[in-house]
């Protein structure tokens, strides 16, 4: 059977998948849901083989096709991730062998654009498995996508999030499910979402977001730093939110810069009206190269927090602020 990755919902009548196309995100996603199906099923086990490794693939599948009584169940997961759909592969799959053992699970993942409309191996995995389709989508069914990803959102919060993030990232699914993620820290499972208003989104340590972004928008530096140190102090291991908060301004900042009408670009980067005049003023000194070099300082600090590159979290945050303050300075615009 063969489904589009919007329309893939449950695996619980299949134990082998073929999964192509060249967007990761929805292949992980939908691999993260096969695994759970068939962890519930009775398969614990997996072994993972990269298209260098088809070697092993015969003899893994051979030992388990015959299964015994006392035989774990098995996942096997291959993935394709360059060049032709390997022939080795197609000659698995044409092994109707593989289809009648219920002590293997078999996930492929493949890199190529298309499904084959003929074969043996295809007709195989059609009549016995679930294709799905993880080709790049259109921008209803991305916009449909990200507004799946927000669901743990309030209604109220849905447009303006969901509009922030599309606008900075369409095309690019996995920086749209990157911001998902820091956004998913800013609401934890103590909190009543429901009844969470635009004004009184917090931290752990108890802190408005949206009143930390006005602080910084209204070049309340001292204030800024002082709620960082106090952050640092009380919710060292949460800063996410934080880090998510400062990109959203810079980004939004950079965005404006770049443009010839500067408050379309704020109102398009899912900036509030409220605010677009203490972002005019934020921006009215910098320009785009002092901007760009803030964005790229940001994607530095995302790869520390991610422990990619060594170095303190909190130290790179300061230094950014510090960099913002430098830069919206009345003088640094007589400087340039």
């Amino acid at each position: 059977m063969k489904v589009n990755s919007l329309n893939f919902s449950s695996s619980n009548k299949y134990r082998h998948f073929f999964l192509y196309g060249d967007e990761l995100i929805l292949k992980q996603d939908i691999v993260d849901k096969i695994l759970e199906s068939l962890k519930a099923d009775g398969f614990l086990d997996k072994v993972s083989l990269h298209q260098d490794e088809l070697d092993q693939v015969e003899d893994i599948v051979m030992r388990n096709v015959g299964g015994s009584l006392f035989q774990e169940k098995l996942i096997l997961h291959v993935q394709h991730s360059s060049g032709k759909f390997p022939e080795k592969i197609k000659t698995i799959l044409e092994n109707n062998h593989i289809y009648r053992s219920e002590n293997l699970a078999l996930i492929i993942e493949s890199s190529i654009g298309k499904s084959p409309a003929s074969g043996v191996w295809m007709k195989n995995i059609d009549d016995q498995g679930l294709i799905v389709d993880c080709g790049k989508l259109k921008t209803a069914q991305e916009k449909l996508w990200l507004k799946r990803q927000l669901e743990f959102l309030p209604e109220n919060l849905l447009p303006m999030f969901g509009g922030s993030i599309f606008q900075n990232n369409e095309g690019n699914l996995l920086g749209q499910m990157n911001e998902v993620r820091l956004l998913k820290l800013l609401f934890d499972g103590e909190q009543d979402i429901d009844n969470i208003g635009t004004t009184n989104i917090v931290f752990h340590s108890g802190l408005s977001a949206f009143e930390l972004e006005d602080v910084i928008i209204e070049r309340d530096f001292e204030k800024v730093l002082r709620t960082i140190n106090f952050l640092k102090e009380h919710d060292q291991q949460n800063s996410a939110p934080l880090i998510w908060m400062i990109a959203k301004i810079i980004n939004s900042c950079l965005e404006s810069v770049q443009a010839i009408n500067k408050k379309s670009a704020l109102i398009n980067s899912g900036v509030w009206s409220s605010k677009i005049g203490s972002y005019l003023n934020l921006i009215k000194n910098g320009n785009t190269s002092d901007f760009s070099k803030l964005s790229e300082e940001m994607l530095k600090l995302d790869l520390i927090n991610k422990g990619i590159i060594k170095s303190n979290v909190w130290e790179q945050i300061e230094q950014i602020i510090l960099q913002l303050k430098g830069v919206t300075e009345p003088q640094h615009r007589k400087s340039h």
